[in-house]
């Protein structure tokens, strides 16, 4: 009778191992829900000397991200958490795009954004359109972003976001993070995508 009893015993701690072991795998490969009401392709002039659309990216796992060169804080933050990103994920970084869109076309000419970019990582895209196409693109993604007076030699900056849009493969927005949150949070949600 004891034999018996250990023998149930063990059939349902190795059943529960697995079952846990499976519950554990599926719930941290969850695959992110997709936020509907942000998001579209769109198509842009960019630092590669071309427009570029986001849907030529598919298959890629994207961070989008809208700025400003002469941003003297938010931007800078932003655009080394993504090379961090990059950086951490080391080989998988290869299967994810960076594109930076500005939100002040009036002084980020690509030449500008190609010396800009760089110094945070040689991956990241920059992309300008003229106002009207900023406008569009922006209303996509529900980008806030309002020109504010400087007592500076800059004159205006920008106050806005500092969102990074995780979007999948198929150019579906999957999250959308802000400066708050950690490297570490944002890694392993791209990595469900991966």
């Amino acid at each position: 009778m004891n034999r018996l009893l250990v023998l149930f015993v063990a059939i349902g701690l190795i059943l529960g191992a697995v079952v846990g072991s499976n519950y554990l795998k599926s719930t941290l490969k969850q695959p992110l829900p997709i936020i509907e009401t942000l998001g579209g392709d769109f198509s842009l002039p960019s630092t590669e000397g071309r427009s570029i659309k986001l849907s030529d990216f598919q298959g890629k796992v994207v961070l989008l991200n809208f700025g400003f060169t002469s941003c003297p804080d938010v931007c800078p933050t932003v655009l080394a958490k993504i090379r961090v990103l990059l950086e951490t994920l080391g080989d998988q970084g290869n299967d994810i795009q960076p594109l930076f869109v500005t939100i002040d076309p009036a002084r980020d000419s690509i030449d500008k954004l190609s010396d800009y970019l760089p110094y945070f990582h040689p991956s990241i895209i920059g992309m300008r359109g003229d106002k009207e196409a900023l406008a569009e693109v922006a209303d996509l993604y529900k980008v806030l972003y309002q020109k504010e007076a400087l007592d500076s030699e800059l004159g205006y900056g920008f106050l806005h976001n500092d969102h990074i849009y995780l979007i999948d493969q198929q150019g579906q927005v999957r999250a959308m993070y802000s400066g708050s949150v950690k490297p570490e949070t944002i890694i392993s949600e791209i990595k469900t995508l991966l």
